[in-house]
């Protein structure tokens, strides 16, 4: 029993060990340390449009399907398909800034590649978004991408600017990501990692 109890304290005394290793080597690091007091896993906002006036329900067509002019509880920010990216991208607003596309990814990923002229703002480093929002308050569309796939960054990110006051109707998220621009053969474009 005693040799149980020994192991139990010297397990204990590791584990106190390396968590103030750890919050140590976080509290020093710049630029990629983690924010305790943040949830990282927080669900987007549920952004509800204010019902149409009365008169806008009368001359709707009660026949026609519904069309949501703005966020629903099932959809909270609008969604672009692959073909809809290529035409933003190559849309000459892209060039003259007014359309910007926004990498949610960390920094590996997006130096090995992203959409040309991307913006970086990592969902996890809170610093991006503070750099980030300037440039985006001044866009007319906001292209949200991250992996793709089972990849959720883009939908936090894009809650992320929501709740910096970026309107909803500027704001589109590219769901398929980095792996469906990739697949399509589209142009990419590299950083070199810093030294």
């Amino acid at each position: 029993m005693a040799k149980v109890a020994c192991a139990l304290g010297q397990a204990a005394v590791l584990v106190v060990l390396a968590l103030v290793v750890g919050l140590g080597v976080n509290a020093v690091r710049a630029r990629n340390s983690i924010n305790l007091g943040r949830d990282y896993f927080q669900k987007p906002p549920v952004i509800v449009p204010p019902a149409p006036a009365p008169t806008e329900r009368a001359a709707q067509d009660p026949n026609a399907p519904a069309k949501p002019n703005g966020p629903t509880t099932d959809q909270p920010f609008q969604v672009v398909t692959l073909e809809d990216v290529i035409k933003l991208f190559q849309d000459p607003k892209t060039a003259e800034g007014a359309y910007v596309f926004v990498d949610a990814r960390a920094d590996n990923p997006f130096r090995a590649g992203h959409v040309p002229g991307a913006v970086q703002c990592d969902y996890y480093r809170e610093t991006d978004l503070e750099t980030v929002l300037p440039r985006l308050y001044g866009a007319e569309k906001i292209i949200v991408y991250c992996n793709g796939g089972d990849c959720e960054d883009s939908l936090h990110l894009c809650g992320e600017l929501y709740s910096s006051q970026i309107p909803w109707g500027s704001m589109y998220l590219f769901k398929g990501g980095w792996e469906e621009w990739l697949k399509s053969g589209q142009r990419v474009e590299t950083n070199p990692s810093p030294e």
